[in-house]
């Protein structure tokens, strides 16, 4: 499928998109008709995906020994004996990355027809994608059927429609590296366990990990997505008379999704399903009214306004069940269950603009654009639902001047600046209402005496003073094309002031616990944007062309308003951590990583101060912030950034007759990384789980002192919140190949096929 995308980076350009466009605007225009006979192409694709590296970890004999050697420091009894640990060494054990990876093959066909008169044109694509996962029992399908309709009616009169759709289907594992998912087990049971018992089951459980769910049972369960989704947009345009035109537009997104989930009975719970239906739909109508005109080819002007309509509406609905009497049927008849449970969600939002745009160019070297937006949303309240956004951009054709026309290197400059506002309303669609939910409170001296009692309680407090977030930038760059575009660069500085931060804040538990929204604080991005197109070479039958952006960010918190800081997830000092704490402070970026500095190893020298801390030469070091002798939650400080402070593209395309070879290198650089993977099969716990990972091998010992992985010890306290596990995210990545040939026309005897 043919598509062409372009940024939109200016302020002044994107009024059209309101709160949509706060985070700026990306055009993807799509193959429409062209005048002519009709033409037929076809394209087929064969993929092929392997999982790019697996885990070094420990074999079975390596990890029995390495278990009887934790043991005896530790001081409990040896889970291996001499003998099994012989077996291990001689016949090997499970390898469970292999158990649950695989090559998965993949198939994409996608056929175009396209034509049309001077009355009218179209273009019909159908495309079908058949995607096995590398983990076992994961699978895509996606079906896509997309027209674009172009009539020119009258003279006056033109109308243009546009139809989506598109059905995929998915059976994704939980393949994450959450304590549930399907690699996390792969890489935390132990290679001593067998995959399958006698019968040729799946083992039921691990003696030695805590992770208790075998992954290859886990990756057979049912986890099934199908979702259609239909969209259209129409546009009826009117020329009322020279240089007045009425553009009505209507717009509408619909999704289906139904979800089931089927849980086997071979796992510690009984079996369990779920099922669930989300429907949403979502409308625009967008009428543009646009006059434009020139005067003597000096001044020309365009005048624009336009009023907008959406409207956002979602229904849930969810049954879940326990203890399936019939797991026959899996999810087809959830009441038939020990215990089940219902629920549903609905909510609508709905948001009115007004836009008004003025463009004026003199000589079309200077130009100027005036704009301004005025948003009303239903998530917010009284006079804050409606919030006002202005924008002005400014620019010069410095290449159209008399002084430049002796520089014929030189084929096009344009100086650029912007300054405008956009607004954000990502806030729930009911943030300002205090929500309820039901409850049961056991009343009594016991358990056993005890009285259960249900009730309503407050779920998550609204905020009837919520507004909108308004975002500030400044923009100033410059466009240059050199040797008649044979080379082109845009280059822009930006600088984005956020206040009135919409913010999901977590409330303690003496108040009620839950969460309330609120504008709180101010938040600075500033940096470069470049982008630089170059046709290296253009001969009859061969031609190279490549594209290079990169782009320079700098973001900071200025401000939380009375808060000192915000934390937004993870759990200060919580065990196996799935989210890794972040906090909101002045002074740092909003994707900061927060936790205890790890200072390496204890080492032989430092014993006297390590005992002081109950530690000893070999467990892990962190900074004693306070200095008070122990670690702990008052010791966290900020321990990096998760946001990437460069990102880098590049694009290359060569062309040799039939042939065409693109590839797209991506970079992104100065960022950390949280490796919760790496975190989890590198900390155990006595009789709960072992290491696996193969860098235990070199742990930490008098005669390996610049180890960073700890020896055995009883004092040793890993802390997974730590600068321990973040490690640089710098990478460079081929992210796509691609090797095409086109069969010659003297082949395609076809019918009208065009391309193959």
């Amino acid at each position: 499928m043919s598509k062409r995308y372009r940024s939109l980076r200016m302020l002044h350009q994107l009024p059209y998109y309101g709160s949509r466009g706060a985070n700026g605007v990306v055009l993807i225009t799509t193959k429409r008709g062209i005048i002519g006979k009709p033409g037929f192409s076809v394209t087929g694709r064969y993929y092929v995906s392997n999982p790019l590296k697996l885990w070094p970890l420990l074999n079975a004999g390596e990890f029995a020994q390495v278990c009887n050697e934790r043991a005896d420091v530790l001081g409990y009894a040896r889970p291996f004996t001499n003998e099994q640990v012989s077996y291990y060494i001689a016949n090997g054990g499970t390898d469970w990355q292999k158990e649950i990876f695989r090559t998965a093959g993949g198939q994409e066909l996608q056929m175009d027809y396209s034509g049309g008169s001077d009355a009218v044109t179209f273009f019909v694509s159908g495309n079908f994608l058949d995607q096995k996962g590398i983990i076992i029992n994961s699978d895509f399908k996606r079906y896509s059927l997309r027209t674009n309709l172009d009539a020119k009616i009258s003279e006056r009169l033109e109308c243009v429609l546009k139809v989506n759709f598109a059905r995929r289907e998915t059976n994704n594992t939980s393949g994450d590296y959450t304590t549930s998912g399907v690699v996390a087990g792969a890489t935390a049971w132990a290679p001593t366990t067998p995959a399958y018992d006698e019968n040729g089951i799946p083992t039921l459980a691990d003696p030695i990990s805590s992770i208790k769910i075998n992954p290859i049972e886990l990756a057979m369960n049912d986890n099934i997505n199908e979702s259609n989704t239909f969209n259209t947009i129409g546009n009826i345009i009117f020329r009322i008379m020279s240089g007045l035109t009425l553009d009505l537009g209507f717009g509408m997104n619909y999704n289906n999704t139904q979800a089931k989930t089927f849980v086997q009975s071979l796992m510690p719970k009984n079996p369990t399903a779920s099922r669930s239906s989300s429907e949403s739909i979502f409308l625009q109508n967008t009428n543009m009214l646009t006059y434009s005109k020139t005067i003597n080819n000096i001044h020309k002007f365009a005048l624009t306004a336009a009023a907008e309509f959406q409207l956002q509406r979602n229904d849930y609905y969810m049954a879940a069940a326990a203890d399936l009497l019939f797991p026959i049927l899996k999810y087809n008849n959830i009441t038939l269950a020990k215990t089940y449970s219902l629920s549903n969600d609905f909510t609508k939002s709905t948001i009115g603009s007004y836009i008004g745009r003025v463009n004026y160019s003199l000589h079309d070297r200077y130009l100027i654009t005036l704009s301004v937006r005025t948003d009303r949303s239903s998530k917010f309240r009284g006079k804050n639902q409606t919030s006002v956004f202005p924008s002005v951009g400014l620019g010069w054709r410095i290449s159209e001047e008399s002084f430049m026309q002796d520089l014929p290197l030189i084929s096009n400059l344009k100086l650029r600046a912007s300054w405008g506002q956009t607004g954000s309303q990502a806030v729930n669609v009911y943030g300002t209402v205090t929500s309820y939910n039901t409850s049961a409170i056991l009343a009594g001296t016991s358990w056993q005496n005890g009285t259960l009692t249900s009730g309503i309680n407050i779920g998550n407090p609204g905020n009837e003073n919520l507004k909108w977030e308004t975002t500030s930038q400044t923009n100033i760059g410059f466009d240059l094309g050199l040797l008649k575009d044979r080379f082109t660069l845009e280059a822009d500085y930006f600088l984005k002031n956020t206040t009135d931060l919409l913010l999901s804040e977590p409330l303690p538990g003496y108040v009620g616990g839950g969460n309330i929204y609120r504008n709180v604080g101010a938040v600075r991005n500033s940096g470069f944007e470049f982008n630089l197109n170059a046709r290296i070479m253009e001969r009859n039958n061969f031609s190279w062309n490549m594209n290079f952006n990169m782009s320079v960010l700098h973001n900071e918190v200025m401000n939380l308003g009375y808060y000192p800081y915000i934390l937004t997830s993870g759990g200060a000092g919580a065990g196996m951590l799935t989210n890794p704490e972040m906090i909101l402070k002045p002074g740092y970026c909003i994707s900061s990583y927060y936790g205890f500095k790890s200072l390496g190893i204890w080492q032989v020298a430092d014993a006297e101060l390590a005992a002081k801390y109950g530690n000893q030469p070999g467990d892990y070091r962190y900074e004693d912030v306070n200095g008070d002798y122990a670690i702990t939650g008052s010791d966290f400080q900020i321990i990096g950034s998760g946001m990437p402070k460069k990102v880098l593209g590049l694009n290359s395309t060569l062309r040799y007759k039939n042939f065409t070879l693109n590839a797209f290198f991506q970079s992104m650089l100065d960022y950390g990384k949280w490796n919760f993977a790496y975190a989890q099969i590198m900390i155990a716990a006595a009789n709960a789980r072992e290491f696996t990972h193969r860098d235990i091998l070199n742990r930490w010992s008098p005669d390996n002192p610049t180890s960073r992985v700890a020896a055995f010890s009883k004092t040793n306290v890993p802390r997974i919140q730590s600068s321990e596990y973040i490690e640089s995210g710098n990478y460079l990545r081929l992210k796509n190949l691609s090797l095409q040939y086109a069969l010659p026309r003297n082949i395609l005897k076809w019918g009208d096929l065009t391309a193959m």
